[in-house]
């Protein structure tokens, strides 16, 4: 479907490119990045048990999570606190299907103890990467933190 010239989008475009604040370069990016965010595709990520096999049974039956419901439950988590919030939640499957690596980015409080602030976030995302892909999963969790605002990180 196409949008007419008087739709919302193509107003809000219009008037958009019509402003051009000085910081447009910063908020173009922050909007691809957003936009990035939500439209990513999925891929099935195995189930691995504690002794690191994926086999559920004699047949050699296999469980899968969707990529999209681990980084979509990784959000819910992480964006509770008004003291940090992820920007980013990267994951890399590999080729064995295994996830092979978590990369969160994350918008901290002014005033937050970084160090602190990270450690909470990798520990929570190890106990929800193995409620959801099984014990056996030992994926590295590496969080950035890429900026410090003033104020609740859920408004900004």
């Amino acid at each position: 479907m196409a949008l007419s010239q008087t739709g919302p989008l193509e107003r809000a475009a219009a008037a958009a490119r019509a402003e051009e604040p000085e910081d447009w370069e910063s908020v173009s990016r922050s909007v691809k990045r957003r936009i990035h965010a939500t439209v990513t595709p999925s891929r099935p990520v195995v189930v691995v048990a504690a002794d690191g096999t994926t086999d559920q049974d004699e047949h050699g039956s296999r469980t899968y999570v969707a990529s999209r419901v681990v980084r979509s439950r990784l959000r819910e988590a992480l964006g509770r606190s008004a003291d940090a919030t992820p920007e980013r939640i990267d994951l890399t499957v590999g080729d064995d299907e295994r996830l092979a690596r978590v990369e969160i980015d994350l918008v901290c409080a002014y005033g937050t103890e970084l160090p602190v602030a990270v450690e909470q976030v990798r520990a929570l995302v190890e106990v929800i990467v193995s409620d959801l892909l099984g014990p056996g999963t030992r994926a590295p969790v590496d969080v950035a933190v890429t900026d410090v605002v003033v104020g609740d990180v859920r408004l900004s």
